[in-house]
């Protein structure tokens, strides 16, 4: 009888983790409802390698909201490109462009990468946006 309890709860402890890894390595991108005075910024990405080219990235925000648009293209393999502070984490399939539009509306300077291993990605952010 002890058998079949400890059984059911690592069964348990597994369906939890499960449930909560979807969650965590799900795409996501914030709501980008623009202000009527946004300032509007395209940064073109190339997802290689398992990494971002450019490597660095900057902005000016001037005072008001910023409205990026990363189109992020990914050769080779699929990619999943993500910006942790700010919320967006988006999968690119290989061959194709994805465009991924942000508000960003303080300044600071972000991590952001390119990955292969949708696991890995908020420990292999290897770009920087800086936006002022």
């Amino acid at each position: 009888m002890q058998l079949q309890r400890g059984h059911g709860v690592a069964i348990l402890i597994v369906l939890v983790l499960a449930a909560g890894c979807g969650r965590l390595f799900a795409d996501r991108t914030p709501a980008a409802t623009a202000p009527a005075d946004v300032k509007r910024v395209t940064f073109d990405i190339l997802a290689r390698d398992n990494r971002c080219e450019p490597a660095v990235l900057a902005a000016d925000r001037e005072g008001r909201a910023l409205l990026i648009t990363f189109h992020v293209t990914s050769a080779g393999k699929r990619h999943v490109f993500q910006i942790p502070d700010l919320g967006v984490r988006t999968t690119v399939p290989a061959g194709t462009e994805v465009s991924i539009p942000v508000i960003a509306d303080r300044s600071g300077i972000y991590s952001y990468g390119c990955t292969g291993l949708a696991w890995l990605g908020p420990l292999d952010a290897r770009g920087k946006l800086a936006i002022k």
